[in-house]
């Protein structure tokens, strides 16, 4: 069997293990509904280094976020997996989009200009920043502000920044081609996070789970590759 074909049985096992934890942790009383949502988030964004290991083929690295869009469209209105589901009943399609935004960047990586590790970046900041940000900032915030119609807080603002800059240098000092200067990854982790955190602030209509991750990598290599 090949690697592509591996790839595809070990990503469905991932995703459906992140799942299950959630939800075992949910049933058992051990998290809030809120915390489940965002450990499946942030948990199933590292498929991207699954993917990277496993597939070469485009053909083969889209089937798993083609599923999961139609897997978390059927789950978000049936709510068939409680564990990645707001409690509230809401519009808001962010399970659906997550797996849009892991099809786009796929297509980017494999197919378009973006090398791969730049292409994952996004998501990675997408995966830790608002997710780590939602965390924190629904716990523990305290002063908050009004966007476009949505509540945000001081304090998850700064985590997204903070989260996002240092996947920025994770990513680097892993997969970049040659020794990074120390000036330039600052300069490169600074300016992307704080490229995130303005993209996740602005966009309207709670679709930042389709802007975040997507702009985000197109700005890292546009600006500094």
């Amino acid at each position: 069997m090949s690697m592509n074909w591996w790839g595809i049985i070990v990503s469905f096992g991932f995703v459906f293990a992140v799942l299950g934890i959630a939800q075992t942790l949910l049933q058992a009383g051990l998290v809030t509904a809120t915390v489940s949502r965002k450990l499946v988030h942030i948990g199933v964004s590292h498929w991207w280094f699954l993917a990277m290991y496993f597939f070469d083929r485009w053909q083969f690295a889209i089937i798993a976020p083609i599923a999961f869009i139609l897997i978390n469209l059927v789950s978000y209105l049936f709510r068939l997996l409680p564990a990645m589901e707001h409690e509230v009943r809401t519009r808001n399609l962010g399970t659906v989009y997550f797996p849009i935004s892991l099809l786009i960047l796929v297509l980017l990586g494999w197919v378009g200009p973006l090398p791969l590790w730049i292409a994952g970046l996004g998501i990675l900041v997408m995966g830790y920043g608002d997710g780590l940000a939602s965390l924190v900032g629904e716990h523990f915030a305290q002063r908050t502000f009004r966007i476009f119609g949505n509540t945000k807080s001081y304090l998850g603002t700064a985590i997204m920044f903070v989260a996002s800059a240092a996947v920025v240098v994770a990513f680097v000092l892993l997969f970049g081609s040659q020794p990074a200067n120390v000036g330039w990854l600052i300069a490169a982790a600074l300016a992307t996070g704080a490229v995130a955190t303005a993209i996740e602030l602005l966009t309207p209509f709670g679709i930042d789970n389709l802007t975040v991750p997507a702009l985000t990598s197109l700005f890292f290599f546009a600006v500094f590759i």
